[in-house]
């Protein structure tokens, strides 16, 4: 029997197949290397993206020149290329032969497991964010909060990396499948630092101006019984770091925005840091208070 899809689109899903494979089977200065190189031809066509860029790094560091924000964009598209080139070595590559990595803090998870409890990795949208998921799963059953793609044979190809290192991939709408993991103790990986105006949200400071942020996370914790653990992950050169805080004492609280903003000051903190490594691209500033000059 035929092939009913058209040859353009089976032209499509030949390529999303096998390219993520031949990334993934590089070694990891190649593999870093293109990346890179994919990062500085992203820098000079995607431009409405670039001057996202700007406009959200202008808000957060003000005091900068023009040129060291230019140069953290480049840098920041060095990196975002290269840590996509690393996501096909996640979710395809050889796991016997992983890149070097250390965890600080995995004390804290230990704890929280040890003591029957769920733990929710509070994580943030940043250049190597795949395989922070994945490094972290090697020592947890971890379930991923996540967004369907748009593309359909692309969210297909995400979803097959990404399912055989995890315990589980939980729509970011699927509540209940959130909470059953929490309350069985398992782990649950989410980065909820973009621009969110739902019924779990509010305007809390970020870099100075009042954004909306999803509140969700101190709710999971109280519904889940579970603990909230800051969560980073950096690369330096050819080896990553990864770093799971302390608790947060008293969270939750009650008070879901108090708490939610503790949680921002942290991922501040985490960006002031490393500013390079966070995706800047994103309109996070997208639904602000009436009356509220749009940076864009």
């Amino acid at each position: 029997m035929s092939d009913p899809l058209p040859p353009r689109i089976r032209a499509t899903r030949l390529l999303l197949s096998l390219v993520p494979r031949l990334i993934a089977a590089l070694p990891q200065r190649a593999r870093l290397a293109l990346g890179r190189g994919l990062g500085w031809l992203m820098a000079r066509t995607l431009k409405k993206r670039r001057q996202v860029m700007r406009a959200n790094l202008a808000v957060a560091f003000p005091e900068w020149t023009l040129a060291a924000r230019e140069g953290t964009i480049d840098e920041h598209f060095a990196r975002l290329g290269a840590g996509i080139c690393e996501g096909f070595w996640g979710w395809f590559g050889n796991l016997e032969r992983v890149p070097e990595y250390r965890v600080i803090g995995l004390e804290h998870l230990e704890a929280a497991r040890a003591a029957g409890r769920g733990a929710i990795l509070n994580a943030a949208h940043v250049t190597d964010m795949e395989l922070g998921v994945y490094f972290v799963s090697r020592h947890a059953p971890v379930h991923a909060v996540y967004r369907p793609n748009n593309n359909p044979a692309i969210d297909a190809l995400i979803d097959q990396g990404r399912e055989k290192h995890l315990a589980g991939l939980i729509h970011r709408e699927d509540t209940r499948a959130m909470v059953r993991a929490l309350r069985a103790g398992d782990v649950l990986w989410t980065a909820p630092d973009q621009n969110y105006h739902g019924k779990t949200s509010a305007f809390i400071p970020f870099f100075g101006l009042p954004a909306a942020t999803n509140t969700a996370m101190p709710i999971l914790a109280r519904m889940g019984r579970a603990v909230i653990l800051p969560y980073h992950v950096r690369r330096f050169g050819n080896r990553y770091e990864l770093e799971i805080e302390p608790p947060i004492p008293d969270i939750p609280s009650g008070n879901d925005v108090a708490d939610t903003q503790l949680l921002v000051e942290r991922l501040e903190a985490e960006i002031r840091r490393h500013p390079a490594m966070y995706f800047w691209g994103h309109r996070r500033f997208k639904t602000l208070p009436q009356g509220t000059p749009t940076p864009y």
